[in-house]
């Protein structure tokens, strides 16, 4: 390879082509065409001494070697825009955060507007999903997200343990009194399908409280514990909640906690960066302000 220094043209070009695994949408997002993008690969694959893309008839895989290279152009590519953000004194766009729908919806929006009153100056947007990410090529900067952790290759930080016991509305305890976890046979339980592959879910917190004999599969089941938590709000059931998403309608007296059993999960909440990302101001004091909103109310019970 020769001393001279790449290309920051053919660099981008590559990371284009990298990131869609194709010549032709490389093209189209560069607004220049697919021969001038074959031409920049080569002459960089041709400059590096390495093949970085198969070729195919009609399509282009990235080798292991130009995927190496593909996730370091990016993150360099990343530091660049950042630091021309900086000296411009304004970010490209708002801090773009995902999690999943429940959590969104129960704690995170609910809370937003305290960080938004501490951080003016940093716009959020918060895209909802329950789909696995992929923070290299997917336009978020940083993830909540549902796991038992460690995440290699990532900056991640543990945000919430969870912790489940049974939730419902007052009227439904009128209707049907639940004096000891037996009396749940009586009532109908409401089941979030997607715990219930993974664990613990309401079989493993009813063997906890002693009455494994409950059927809860007979009960309504949901895609996630939000619907769940929905159902048993309308008096349709009882739910098994999580501490974080329910603690506000507990203190609101919308939801009642009929029994003092809970059950610790070995899944928690997670704050997931890529690394070269981990230390940009914005998303460290989104971080921050996580950990402490979820500190001040008792979340992080972590040992």
């Amino acid at each position: 390879m020769s001393g001279r220094r790449l290309p920051l043209s053919g660099l981008r070009v590559f990371e284009a082509a990298a990131r869609h695994e194709s010549f032709l949408e490389a093209a189209e997002e560069l607004a220049i065409t697919p021969g001038a993008v074959s031409r920049q690969i080569k002459a960089l694959e041709t400059e590096l001494s390495v093949r970085l893309f198969e070729r195919f008839n009609r399509a282009v895989k990235l080798t292991d070697t130009g995927r190496r290279l593909a996730t370091g152009v990016r993150q360099g590519l990343s530091r660049i825009e950042e630091a021309v953000a900086e000296v411009r004194g304004a970010r490209p766009g708002p801090l773009a955060v995902t999690a999943m729908h429940s959590f969104a919806a129960r704690w995170l929006v609910p809370r937003l507007h305290l960080f938004n009153e501490r951080h003016p100056d940093i716009q959020v947007l918060i895209a909802a999903s329950d789909t696995a990410v992929d923070l290299a090529r997917d336009p978020y900067d940083l993830a909540i997200r549902f796991g038992r952790g460690p995440f290699p290759g990532f900056a991640a930080q543990k945000l919430i343990s969870l912790f489940l016991f049974p939730v419902c509305s007052p009227r439904l305890l009128e209707r049907t009194p639940l004096r000891t976890p037996h009396d749940l046979a009586k009532a109908p339980l409401l089941a979030d399908v997607y715990l219930a592959q993974a664990e613990p879910d309401w079989g493993h917190w009813l063997a906890l409280a002693g009455a494994p004999e409950v059927d809860w599969r007979s009960g309504q089941q949901f895609s996630n514990v939000y619907l769940a938590i929905e159902a048993a709000l309308a008096g349709r059931g009882v739910a098994l909640g999580e501490a974080a998403l329910v603690q506000d309608e507990l203190a609101s007296g919308r939801l009642v906690k009929p029994f003092d059993i809970e059950l610790q999960s070995s899944y928690s909440q997670w704050i997931i960066t890529l690394p070269e990302k981990a230390d940009r101001p914005d998303i460290r004091r989104f971080r921050n302000w996580l950990i402490a909103q979820a500190d001040s109310e008792g979340l992080r019970r972590l040992e």
